[in-house]
């Protein structure tokens, strides 16, 4: 019997990721995959799958797609997932768990990193999220990039963890943090944040030394170094983009 979970995707290129994910999620009773556009054979992979449902919609932003794809859910509970995530079994059983009591609205879990099968070394905070509610209870709040779901009801927590493979090269980090440092910048803006002198000078190294020292990326040799430097340019271009808003 299938779980009476929809679980919801927003996609682009990410073929690999499905072929690993998608096989997990056949007790579901409806996966709901949004593609913004993909070139590869995403759409192909998820069409593949008995209880997929896929569309396309031109992106609009992290929150906004997320949003649309929530929209699609028709089961009770609802699960959103990114393609590179994946469940555990521990996980899966307190999922099954709060359907069973029906007295809670969400499930707060932990999210593990694993880069290249390997977790990050360091003492950093927990990766605490909500990924699992019951249809209704759950938002998301108007943010292009780092969308999260705000959930009114109930919320018990777990220390099951869910899995999320980052299997990037330091290139597509790199990039990635490009990416996300425009939008950050875009939401800081919209939302009338400055950017200062002090700001461009001193956020690289303070960034560095919080994440090389503060959280402990020492302890990962020479990829701590490349995280907690990725880490800095993040948030250095994230002001320095805020600063070229405001004066261009």
């Amino acid at each position: 019997m299938s779980l009476p979970v929809s679980v919801y995707l927003i996609t682009r290129n990410e073929a690999e990721n499905l072929r690993r994910l998608l096989p997990l999620l056949q007790d579901f009773a409806e996966l709901i995959v949004v593609d913004s556009g993909s070139t590869d054979d995403t759409v192909q992979v998820a069409q593949s799958f008995a209880n997929a449902k896929v569309s396309f919609r031109a992106w609009t932003g992290f929150s906004d797609q997320k949003s649309h794809a929530l929209s699609l859910c028709t089961q009770p509970w609802v699960l959103n997932l990114d393609a590179d995530e994946a469940l555990t079994p521990e996980l899966l059983a307190a999922m099954q768990s709060l359907i069973a009591d029906d007295s809670f609205d969400a499930l707060q879990c932990e999210r593990t990193l694993l880069r290249w099968g390997k977790r990050p070394r360091n003492f950093s905070k927990k990766d605490i999220l909500i990924r699992f509610f019951r249809r209704g209870c759950g938002h998301y709040e108007a943010a292009k990039v780092h969308e999260r779901i705000e959930i009114t009801g109930r919320i018990r927590s777990t220390n099951a963890q869910m899995l999320h493979y980052e299997n990037l090269t330091f290139s597509q980090r790199m990039a990635k943090s490009n990416q996300y440092s425009q939008l950050k910048a875009e939401d800081k803006f919209a939302k009338g944040a400055r950017c200062t002198l002090w700001h461009l000078l001193l956020v690289f190294p303070i960034s560095f030394l919080s994440c090389y020292l503060g959280k402990g990326f020492f302890l990962d040799g020479g990829e701590g170094i490349l995280t907690s430097m990725n880490h800095a340019y993040y948030n250095f271009m994230k002001y320095a983009k805020l600063w070229e808003l405001h004066n261009h």
